[in-house]
C-alpha cells in the first residue's frame, strides 16, 4: 500500500513540475516576444525559440548578413526548412518568396517559411499559393503570422 502511495506522491510531483516548467516558458516566449518587437535581432530570437516550441529540431539562427536569404534554418520530419522572419509595422510584400527559394536552393531545403508579427499582402500570398502548386523542389510553405504576446 505504502508504494502506491509513494509511486501516485511520485507522480503527482512529476505532473506539477512539468506544468511549471510549461508555464514557465510560456512567460520566456512572452518576454522575449516584448523584447523583440522593439528589436529585430531579438525578434530572430524570440521566432528561433517559438519554432523549437512546435516541433522543429535543430533550429538555428544565421548570421546577420550574407546570409542568402535565410534567417533561420531548421529541421522537421526530415527536411529542411529555411525561414524569413520579419519584423513589421506593414504588411510583408511577395519580394520575400524569391529569396525564400534561393536560400532554399543554397541550403538544401525542400521546405520554406515565413515567420512574422504582421500580415501577408495578397500578391505575397498569391506568390505563395504559386510555389505550393508548381511541383518544384518546394514542397511545404509555413506561415507563422500576426505574433503577438497575447496570443502566447
Amino acid at each position: 500500500m505504502i508504494y502506491i502511495i509513494l509511486s501516485l506522491l511520485s507522480f503527482s510531483l512529476l505532473v506539477l513540475f512539468l506544468q511549471w516548467g510549461k508555464k514557465r516558458r510560456k512567460q520566456d516566449l512572452r518576454n522575449l516576444l516584448e523584447a523583440g518587437l522593439k528589436n529585430p535581432y531579438r525578434f530572430e530570437e524570440f521566432a528561433r525559440e517559438y519554432l523549437k516550441e512546435h516541433g522543429f529540431r535543430s533550429v538555428r539562427t544565421t548570421r546577420k548578413s550574407k546570409d542568402f536569404g535565410a534567417d533561420i534554418v531548421a529541421k522537421r520530419r526530415g527536411s529542411t526548412v529555411v525561414f524569413q522572419v520579419k519584423r513589421r509595422n506593414s504588411t510583408v510584400e511577395k519580394e520575400v518568396v524569391k529569396e525564400l527559394v534561393a536560400a532554399a536552393y543554397i541550403y538544401g531545403a525542400t521546405e520554406v517559411g515565413i515567420f512574422t508579427n504582421g500580415e501577408l499582402s495578397t500578391g505575397l500570398k498569391k506568390e505563395l499559393e504559386e510555389l505550393k502548386r508548381s511541383g518544384g523542389f518546394i514542397k511545404r510553405v509555413h506561415v507563422v503570422k500576426n505574433i503577438n504576446p497575447e496570443e502566447l
